[in-house]
């Protein structure tokens, strides 16, 4: 069956077809899209309620309790991931498997070669960068709260990242698949959204709207092509894994969304430089994990 699909004809075809497995009419995209905002917004109360008590010392997400805020954050992608799969299973009437593989199984080889690649390519070019610019590189370790953090990311961040996947990714990829099959157009459709979907991150404030969101353009642009070329989910959900857990818990910079404690902490970003450090990471995984002509079993 996996050489089938690796020889289906157009890029991510046998991925984007995986939408007619089940209802693919547009009623059922507006039924879905308004599950998953109910599941958010009833989930949300239970998620804060349950994270910070009835009394909590604060507000909610404004920096008091970086912890409770790590966990609450994290869990409300959890209401997104549930409605999801109530949409798909029911709306749509497929598995939520259809989201990620058009295989008989889900490829967590797969998912383990993207994390791999991601988080040692990290630290390689953070390394180089260290080198060539030492100063802008601050040793922020607190050992009691990093090792708190670490366990929280360790167990919190896969269903934050995956979620992303599957919703702007995988869902959102599958239903642009019904009006064009142009893997360069699906690949630019599904990064705006993406990007836009930053908007709200605060170090869009920070270092500037134009460059950030070009920034996260480039990361959605090569999670779309990783998927569409691989015919599958498996590499994307590997690669943002890895990269929220670099920044979480190795190397973070000043006015992230993850308000964790790293290892090192990075006192000024240059956006540019590092969109262009990202192709050049990109590029190169990319000529790794496709270089071989063979399906990946």
């Amino acid at each position: 069956m996996n050489e089938t699909i690796e020889q289906s004809g157009k890029v991510g075809e046998a991925f984007l077809d995986l939408a007619n497995r089940g209802e693919a009419r547009w009623t059922r995209y507006i039924l879905t899209l308004l599950i998953i905002i109910a599941a958010w917004s009833f989930g949300s109360g239970a998620v804060l309620l349950g994270v910070y008590g009835s009394e909590p010392e604060g507000l909610p997400m404004d920096g008091t309790n970086p912890f409770l805020d790590f966990i609450a954050l994290n869990l409300l992608f959890v209401t997104v991931l549930i409605g999801l799969w109530i949409g798909i299973c029911n709306a749509h009437k497929r598995p939520l498997r259809t989201l990620i593989t058009p295989r008989d199984h889900i490829r967590w080889g797969r998912i383990f070669q993207g994390f791999g690649l991601q988080m040692g390519l990290g630290i390689g070019f953070a390394a180089i960068d260290a080198l060539l610019f030492p100063d802008n590189y601050t040793y922020t370790l607190d050992p009691e709260r990093f090792y708190k953090f670490a366990i929280l990311v360790l167990f919190l961040t896969p269903f934050q990242t995956t979620t992303e996947e599957l919703l702007t990714r995988s869902y959102f990829l599958q239903m642009l698949g019904h009006f064009t099959r142009h893997p360069i157009v699906l690949v630019i459709l599904n990064a705006l959204p993406f990007a836009l979907f930053h908007l709200m991150n605060p170090e869009i404030a920070k270092y500037g709207v134009v460059p950030m969101l070009i920034s996260y353009f480039v990361v959605g642009a090569f999670l779309a092509l990783v998927t569409l070329k691989d015919n599958g989910a498996e590499l994307a959900i590997g690669i943002h894994a890895a990269n929220n857990m670099f920044a979480a818990v190795l190397v973070n910079y000043e006015g992230s969304a993850l308000s964790t404690n790293a290892i090192f902490t990075i006192n000024e970003v240059n956006v540019w430089a590092s969109t262009v450090a990202y192709i050049a990471s990109a590029a190169i995984m990319y000529w790794i994990l496709f270089r071989s002509k063979r399906p990946v079993p």
